[in-house]
């Protein structure tokens, strides 16, 4: 099943690139067996069947699970050794063969390791030329995969650099440089896996801006996005490392709360809102007084996530409709 949150779709390209590669080297290998038993060339073919059908075979293996490590390290030893004994046999004609090894290896891993890995595959099969080939063809080669070794490092850093960049505009509110929405999922899925496997409570806090339409009313909202980045830094101030808020809506703030039970999650809200109302924020052009409304649940039983905010979301609006600038607790918690 496709998984629909950042970090899971990451995980599933991640997954299938290396699997896909895998399969595409399996049947290739497989195909060029053909000519080896309809030239005589036994020996040949048949390892070529033996590596297409291990590389196979280990595709179906991890078709529903990542591939760890030290197994596409297995298979990148498998291809250079495959690639040294063609060079052995074959000699300049088996040449060709040295550079998809390369090509292989920025596929099967990411970022350095795919570096390092390309590295010691150049630096062994450059030896092994030495060994098999005429000194001048040798060195053409060796040339060569050093030209092939440093393009793929710079377009493997250059991919990897984006994906991070394309990874924080995709989960950060560009506003503030909160987390956004995209991350709620991932964030509570996690906090409530660890509350029925380890029962570690977490709890969460929905906070809303007071009467925020008047301020954009009557300062504009240039101003307006002043106060939303000013009240982003008092939350980071106010919270631990290790929690997690986030800009869910316009002047709406999630926080999650790991390892906190229900009454120290009311401490940390009323933190909050003291934080909030106890000092003015400073504009541009004008000076505001802000409040926020806090509603507090903390996770239990079998509760989803969505289940989880739609608790603290209606003590949200039960703090407005109590006259706002104050704490909350969510009802389904509190019997």
């Amino acid at each position: 099943m496709a998984r629909t949150t950042v970090n899971g779709m990451m995980d599933d390209f991640q997954g299938v690139m290396p699997r896909n590669m895998v399969i595409a080297v399996g049947i290739a290998s497989l195909l060029l067996a053909v000519p080896g038993f309809w030239t005589g060339h036994l020996r040949q073919a048949i390892v070529f069947v033996v590596v297409g059908a291990v590389l196979l075979v280990l595709a179906a293996l991890y078709w529903r699970r990542p591939m760890p490590e030290s197994c596409r390290f297995s298979i990148v030893l498998l291809l250079s050794a495959l690639v040294i004994s063609l060079l052995q046999y074959h000699g300049t004609l088996a040449v060709y063969w040295v550079f998809p090894l390369l090509a292989i290896s920025y596929f099967l891993f990411k970022g350095w390791v795919a570096i390092a890995v390309a590295s010691v595959a150049t630096l062994v099969v450059s030896i092994a030329g030495f060994l098999v080939l005429p000194l001048e063809h040798a060195w053409r080669m060796m040339a060569a995969l050093l030209i092939i070794l440093v393009l793929g490092s710079v377009f493997t850093t250059t991919i990897g650099r984006l994906q991070q960049l394309l990874h924080r505009l995709v989960v950060t509110d560009t506003l503030t440089g909160l987390q956004n929405r995209h991350q709620v999922n991932d964030v509570l899925s996690r906090l409530i896996h660890n509350f029925r496997r380890y029962q570690r409570p977490a709890s969460l806090i929905l906070l809303d801006i007071d009467h925020f339409k008047q301020v954009n009313d009557t300062h504009g909202h240039l101003y307006g996005d002043q106060m939303l980045k000013q009240l982003a830094t008092r939350l980071q101030a106010t919270l631990r490392v290790n929690d997690h808020v986030f800009r869910v809506g316009g002047e709406e703030f999630l926080v999650a709360l790991p390892e906190t039970a229900f009454a120290e999650a009311l401490t940390v809200a009323e933190k909050i809102r003291l934080a909030v109302a106890e000092r003015p924020f400073e504009g541009k052009d004008a000076t505001s007084q802000l409040t926020v409304s806090l509603g507090v649940a903390q996770l239990r039983g079998e509760q989803s996530w969505s289940e989880w905010i739609s608790v603290a979301d209606l003590a949200l609006l039960e703090a407005k409709r109590k006259g706002r600038n104050q704490v909350v607790k969510g009802r389904a918690i509190v019997q």
